[in-house]
């Protein structure tokens, strides 16, 4: 690629009824000037299109880096969502359990106070029964006194 060094040294062999050396200068000085700013200008965006690039590549890696970080925080939710249902699960079950044990004691006790109730009522009964027993002897004896 031509620098505008390479046209401001560039020479052209003179000629017989050539081209007007000064005005060739002049042009060339012309063309050179404006090369010069076109070649700034391009060396310029080339630097800004890098920068671009590199910027460009920066966000496509934070875009990956937040897409794994989305992917790992949806399975990091899942994984304690089903812990929490998996642990709901054995707190209930738990409590069912407790419940089933606690109303099994509790019918046993029912029925123990119900055994021994019946226990008394007999008890009672006997009670009544010698009590009658004996109110029909001393009444016997009573009237036998008499």
């Amino acid at each position: 690629m031509l620098t505008p060094i390479d046209i401001q040294r560039q020479d052209f062999e003179v000629k017989l009824r050539g081209y007007n050396a000064d005005e060739v200068d002049d042009f060339l000085d012309l063309v050179g000037k404006d090369y010069e700013k076109l070649y700034r200008e391009n060396t310029e965006l080339k630097e800004a299109l890098k920068q671009k690039t590199e910027a460009l590549e920066q966000y496509k890696n934070m875009e990956a880096t937040l897409q794994q970080s989305i992917v790992l925080a949806q399975t990091a939710a899942e994984d304690i969502r089903k812990n929490a249902a998996e642990k709901a699960n054995v707190i209930v079950n738990e409590a069912q359990s407790k419940s089933e044990n606690l109303c099994r004691q509790l019918e046993e006790e029912i029925q123990r106070k119900k055994n021994e109730l019946a226990g008394a009522q007999v008890e009672v009964s006997g009670y009544k029964t010698r009590i009658k027993g004996i109110c029909s002897a001393l009444l016997e004896m009573l009237d036998k006194m008499e």
